[in-house]
This record gives C-alpha cells, structure tokens and sequence, in this order.
C-alpha cells in the first residue's frame, strides 16, 4: 500500500464514489478474489478471532448482540454489518467506535491504489473491498475478536474467507433466490456453509427444510449443533416500548433486552448460547445480561421519534413483515400510517400481503439505489391488500405525506429496506426529526 494520506490529493468522498460506483458490477460471488486481495494485505483476517453470523432474518441482530455482549466482557471487539443505514463507515467498528474520517480515508486511498494495479480474472466488487477494509480497520485497530454478519448467502460469501470460532445462523427464509436458489433448502445449503470443520455452530428455530441442511451440513463437518427450542430456550415473559425481559436457559436467569420485539427473545437467545462456547474467550454470566441490555441496533423496530409515533424497521421479508406484524400493538398513535419501499429481488407482495391491511394508509415509495422497485412497483403490491395505497417519489417526500396523514398523534412505521430506513433516518436528522 502507499504512503499514508489521500492519494493524489483526493478527498474521502472521492475515493468512497469510486467505491460506490463499483456497485454497478452488481453481485458476483466467489472468494478467490477476496482471497487475492487478503493475500496482498498480509492477510489481516488472522490476526483477530471471529464469529460469523448468518441467516435471512435477524442476523444482524444477533451479530449487534453478540459484539455487545463480548465487549462488556472486556474483549476488544469488532462488528461488521451491511450495508450502512446512512454512513459507510457503520460497517466497521470497533468496540461500538466507528473509524474516523481520516482512517477512513487514509484506508479506502490507500485500497483504491492496491486494487487498481491488481491484474484479476474478473474487477473486484464492492463487498469484497468492503470486506478486506472491515478485516484490515480490525487488525490494525487491535481487535481480539470480530462479529461478522454474512453479506449474502454464505457459501460464496466474501466474508466466509475467516475460520471462527463459533456460527451462528438466523431464521433462513426464501430471498436472493436468483443467486441463491428458489427453495428453502437450497438457500440453507448456502448459508450453512458457512460452518467449518468442528467449530459450533448455533442456531435459532427453523423450518424444518432448512434445519434438515443445517443438520446434515454440521454432522459433514464434525460440528457440534445446538438449536434453538430444541437445546436452549428463550421465553419472552414481558415487552414495553424500552425493551424486552427473556428467560434464557442458557443462563438460567431473566435478562433484560434492549430491543423491542417477541422475535429478539430468538436473537438474544442465540447471542447468549454462541458467546457462552467461544473456546477461550472468557464469558460470565454479567456480560452476557449487561451486554444483551446494552445492545442496539438501529432500523429494527427503532423507535426515533414520540409525536407522532415513528418507528423503523429494515424488514424485507414475508417472514419478516409477519413477525413485525405481531409487534404492532405496542404502538398506540391513530391514524396508522405505513411507509414502504423495496428493492426489486424482494418479495413486495409477500410483504404487504403481511402488513398493508394493518394501516389505515399506506404509501408506496422508492429508495435512492438502481436496485429500487419503483413507486408504481412498490403500489402494485400494496394495493390488493390496502386500497388507500398511494405512491410518492423519494423517501423524504414519502415521510413528509406520513406526517400530514399522520398528525402529531398518529404512527408511522416506515419499512422495506435498509436503503429505505436510512435515507427516512437521514431525513428525520435534517429536519423532519422530534
């Protein structure tokens, strides 16, 4: 790599628009690439140990949980997560502290003049940079530990270059299926490979399609399997708008939460069980509760603002929408308003089939990326089950219809993707906020 500072005299916003841009190549799975590029960075991802997380719903969860939980331990430790809500640099931190624009800058430089003079069979992606930026901030940052979330899949993940030392899979639902397959099994079949050689793996409840894969998959690999409802257990006892009390047996005591939803009982659960079997790596009892009722994770059942009402959800699933769909009585606030956008491998039907007939208005919308389903989309699909259905352009727009229907005493929930959650955040931050 080149001396430190910004090559060329560029700006960090310049080297993060040539980033960018690298999206328009679109997806292509592999790992001799990221391989490649590790291998010239001195392999960072050896230097720290890791966990890796993932599944279709609630990884990312799970993955928040686990990091919060090993840092109130006292481990040193790193988080990576995709894609960012509104900055980039969301996807890799260290002991809940994000990199500073100037390492920021110093190190996408620094990765755009490597990458720019590799000689590859195919341009590395943008996940795949990512990937070796988060491996390269840990190492460097002296992490102990990581928790890296899955990108997609898994099998052919860019992150699946770590050897950890426990998995942990989320509910595998049906997405990605033009990369991953159109079954339940054999997009389980790509996310439980993930798991390596007898290393633990951990698991929240599945269909039994894909508990079927997981199970073959970690008896191949001499790993040890515990599931959830099946070898520990999580039981929701209480919820209010300040989080979630759960009886874990793993710990065989009441935790408290910090995340709303009957589902994040799933998730602590699972954080709490993978982070109990990290072979050494001290974990106590404390830890594990001080660190699962300290844990946040933005965009998920975030509530961001009281009048009116405002909660954030990145749910893109049926499943998803369907478990969000339970949650809605915590909500009070009248009239209902819902904020929908989604990216076009998304299920939109599925999803508004799920929760447009829960509001009193919805409205359709389009986050700003080329992988947006349209407004006119995004209405097709709400439609048939909420005739109120309206579409607005932009995000922004979007949430300013919700307020007037709102009203100071009505509730908006705005959902459908991470790209959706962050541009209503961002807007929320520049005026739009309590």
């Amino acid at each position: 790599m080149g001396p430190g500072g910004l090559g060329m005299g560029r700006t960090l916003e310049e080297d993060l628009d040539w980033l960018y841009s690298l999206e328009s190549m679109g997806i292509k799975l592999g790992l001799s690439n990221v391989r490649a590029l590790l291998g010239r960075l001195g392999d960072p991802q050896e230097r720290f140990s890791s966990v890796h997380v993932a599944g279709s719903n609630g990884k990312g969860s799970v993955s928040a949980m686990l990091a919060s939980v090993l840092r109130a331990a006292g481990h040193r430790t790193g988080l990576y997560t995709s894609p960012h809500l509104v900055r980039f640099s969301e996807r890799m931190t260290v002991d809940g502290h994000q990199p500073s624009d100037a390492e920021l800058g110093r190190a996408v430089s620094e990765m755009r003049e490597l990458v720019e003079g590799m000689k590859l069979p195919r341009p590395l992606t943008f996940f795949e940079i990512t990937t070796a930026l988060a491996f390269l901030h840990f190492a460097d940052r002296g992490a102990d530990i990581a928790v890296v979330e899955v990108g997609m899949g898994g099998r052919l993940d860019a992150t699946n270059v770590i050897t950890p030392l426990c998995c942990a899979i989320a509910p595998v639902g049906l997405e990605h299926t033009a990369f991953l397959g159109d079954t339940l099994g054999r997009i389980a079949y790509e996310k439980a490979s993930v798991i390596k050689e007898g290393v633990p793996v951990v698991s929240s409840p599945q269909h039994p399609d894909a508990l079927r894969v997981i199970s073959w998959m970690a008896a191949c690999r001499a790993s040890p399997l515990s599931v959830s409802g099946r070898d520990f257990h999580s039981e929701c006892l209480r919820r209010d708008l300040q989080g979630t009390t759960v009886r874990l047996s793993s710990l065989g005591t009441d935790v408290r939460v910090g995340m709303l939803g009957r589902y994040q009982c799933q998730n602590a659960g699972v954080a709490a069980e993978c982070a109990l079997r990290l072979s050494g790596f001290e974990v106590a009892r404390e830890a594990v509760e001080k660190g699962l009722a300290e844990a946040r994770w933005p965009g998920r059942l975030d509530v961001v603002r009281q009048r009116p009402l405002t909660v954030l959800d990145v749910t893109h699933t049926p499943e998803g929408a369907r478990a969000i769909s339970t949650e809605l009585d915590l909500f009070p606030g009248s009239p209902r308003v819902l904020v929908a956008g989604m990216l076009k491998d998304k299920d939109a039907r599925g999803v508004m089939a799920e929760l447009a007939p829960l509001f009193d208005r919805v409205i359709c919308t389009s986050p700003r990326t080329p992988r947006a389903l349209s407004p006119r989309g995004m209405l097709e699909a709400a439609v048939p089950f909420n005739s109120t259905a309206t579409a607005v352009d932009g995000v922004p727009e979007a949430i300013r219809a919700a307020e007037d229907l709102a009203g100071p005493d009505g509730f908006i929930m705005v959902c459908g993707s991470l790209y959706t959650v962050g541009e209503a955040m961002q807007a929320l931050e520049e005026g739009h906020g309590p």
